[in-house]
């Protein structure tokens, strides 16, 4: 479950409502939020091939799968504070964020113990590993902190303890990217991008006439001008839904609708336009790529109604 929820996060983070407001304003938070996903499911799957060997270790000791099994604990913790950091409160205390998902510490103490600084623990504390046989999931280490001082240490506790932390600490995450996708389409979706379009067809008839008719040509400026106009106020709406990172879809829409009116625009200026069977072929690409851009319309406005 852990890395399927790695999964689902690293793919919401991308989508645009999301990735345009939070994570390209801040490029070194963007790289942190993923590369501390991808310590999330490394330090997963290092503590699932922990549970999947079968062995006590060379001589009776298991010694390297403790300092690995205890470091992967660790790294784990630091990525989904880094990553709660980066969604969800860039300003938590890693005490406070342990504090609200229940952490149980004794993970992060045993590890600072006996595979963090175990000769120099706080400057007055040192550890060591009990000699002799030891289970896989089950050892003793000792030390002075100066008095003697044992711990029983239960790996398989720390293992479960640890799965419900991280779970805890994922879905949270997940809800937040939620919501505020959720609030981006609440804050737009009252304005339907296909109404915006409406006015496109009549507007077409006009630039017809100005190519066709010689009493009506002088519609022809009418016509460019008002289409123009609604693709700029529709365009304006989705650089403010998408934060001016258009979808790569409507991007090329613009880029070819923008480049038709130019030169039916050119041709109007220079008196060019009447009998222009360029610009009628010009005007059946517009009429092709406004129906497109409607298409594409009537997708995002879908996308918006479902919050």
């Amino acid at each position: 479950m852990i890395l399927n929820l790695c999964d689902i996060i690293s793919e919401t983070i991308h989508k645009p409502l999301f990735h345009n407001f939070y994570n390209i304003a801040d490029e070194l938070k963007y790289n942190q939020t993923f590369t501390s996903i991808d310590l999330i499911e490394d330090s997963q799957i290092a503590i699932e091939e922990f549970e999947n060997i079968d062995t006590n270790g060379i001589g009776g000791r298991s010694t390297l799968l403790i300092y690995g099994i205890l470091q992967s604990l660790f790294v784990q913790q630091d990525g989904l504070y880094h990553l709660y950091k980066c969604i969800v409160d860039f300003k938590v205390k890693q005490k406070d964020f342990f504090d609200l998902f229940s952490f149980d510490h004794e993970i992060r103490e045993v590890r600072n113990d006996i595979a963090g600084h175990p000769t120099n623990r706080k400057k007055s504390e040192y550890y060591f590993i009990e000699k002799g046989v030891m289970s896989k999931y089950k050892f003793t280490y000792v030390g002075y902190t100066p008095q003697f001082r044992k711990v029983n240490v239960d790996l398989k506790t720390f293992i479960s303890n640890q799965y419900n932390f991280t779970k805890r600490v994922l879905l949270f995450i997940q809800y937040d990217i939620d919501k505020k996708i959720k609030m981006k389409k609440e804050e737009h979706k009252s304005k339907k991008l296909q109404e915006m379009i409406f006015g496109v067809d009549r507007n077409r008839q006009l630039i017809y006439r100005g190519i066709r008719d010689e009493v009506r040509s002088f519609q022809g400026q009418l016509g460019i001008s008002e289409i123009k106009k609604s693709i700029e106020e529709i365009k304006m709406e989705l650089n403010s839904r998408y934060n001016e990172n258009l979808p790569d879809g409507v991007y090329e829409s613009f880029r070819l609708i923008y480049y038709i009116i130019q030169r039916l625009d050119g041709w109007q200026k220079e008196n060019e336009l009447l009998g222009n069977d360029d610009a009628e072929i010009f005007l059946d690409s517009l009429c092709k790529q406004l129906g497109q851009l409607g298409q594409i319309l009537k997708e995002i406005d879908l996308e918006f109604e479902d919050s």
